[in-house]
């Protein structure tokens, strides 16, 4: 059986907001049931190579109960899909 691949886009979204040099925000607003802001620590060059994957993946943090302040995405944050 042929797995079939998935393409990913890739780079950030355009809700992603420069706070600095390499810290970068998706406000509440991206994503509905966010419940705080998601914050990825990362440099401008390695937020262009990430996979929207990552950003689906912190936004999903942001929306988990008891979070407080912010969902973080450190600099090796990277994206995989598992099949059973």
């Amino acid at each position: 059986m042929e797995q079939e691949q998935v393409q990913h886009k890739i780079g950030p979204p355009p809700e992603l907001k420069k706070i600095s040099d390499v810290i970068w925000e998706l406000p509440l607003s991206y994503k509905q049931g966010m419940l705080v802001p998601a914050r990825i620590i990362a440099t401008e060059e390695l937020i262009q190579s990430m996979d929207e994957g990552v950003f689906n993946q912190v936004t999903n943090v942001a929306s988990l109960p008891g979070i407080q302040k912010y969902a973080y995405c450190m600099p090796d944050g990277h994206f995989h899909l598992v099949a059973c």
